[in-house]
């Protein structure tokens, strides 16, 4: 498929049935990521409520986040990119939890429920800050929380554009990007978008252990000294 016929777009206010597409997009590219399983306890029946509730936590939350698409000359929507702005931090606010946080984790087996905060909210923020070298590292960058490509239009572009467009605003931000990523393959394709891996750590669970390397893009040039006269 030609990446020529697709239409990106920076959506200033994102919709539920957006916030819907991406969470199916995010469901179909996940079943098999170990981050994912995890996450959810070996339950994958709970896959598309993981990632719905943190899609629209930031996506349906006005002022937290940026959200840009992909879609091909039918309308359907075949990637995205969702970043938190500076100073935000998902699913951290009542706002964005209600979007069906306590509702996931109420499904979530006992040993989930215990496994899912202690993690999110304490073991990956942690290990954020000590490979990227910034402190509350999620809020002090312009961090991306998602980045998907349907399977059928890797390769072709579509990654490299969406990160384009996200890369204007972040620099009027001033704060670097980062992200992190559970899949080998996205280490080339990060670095051939610019960001330096910053580090590598595997997260251990009770259903199986799952990788997280770090990635740090500045965005700002620094300045140069002053020649002396």
């Amino acid at each position: 498929m030609s990446s020529s016929n697709i239409t990106y777009e920076f959506v200033e206010t994102p919709t539920e049935s957006l916030a819907e597409e991406a969470t199916q997009v995010f469901s179909g590219l996940m079943v098999e990521d170990p981050a994912a399983i995890a996450l959810v306890g070996g339950d994958m029946t709970l896959l598309p409520s993981l990632g719905g509730i943190m899609i629209r936590a930031l996506a349906l939350t006005p002022g937290t986040s940026h959200l840009f698409t992909a879609r091909d000359e039918s309308g359907a929507l075949v990637g995205y990119t969702l970043f938190s702005l500076p100073g935000q931090l998902i699913l951290s606010t009542p706002e964005q939890q209600k979007h069906g946080l306590f509702e996931f984790m109420g499904r979530l087996s006992p040993e989930g429920q215990k496994y899912y905060p202690d993690v999110m909210a304490t073991e990956v923020p942690k290990a954020n800050d000590a490979a990227l070298g910034i402190e509350a590292a999620e809020r002090n960058t312009y961090w991306c929380n998602f980045a998907m490509v349907r399977a059928d239009y890797q390769g072709k572009g579509v990654a490299r554009k969406l990160f384009e467009l996200a890369t204007k605003e972040a620099v009027k931000t001033g704060m670097p990007m980062a992200l992190t990523t559970t899949n080998a393959r996205n280490v080339p394709i990060y670095e051939k978008l610019g960001f330096k891996l910053c580090g590598h750590t595997v997260m251990p669970s009770p259903w199986v252990d799952w990788p997280l390397w770090f990635f740090k893009k500045e965005t700002t040039v620094p300045e140069t000294p002053a020649a002396e006269a």
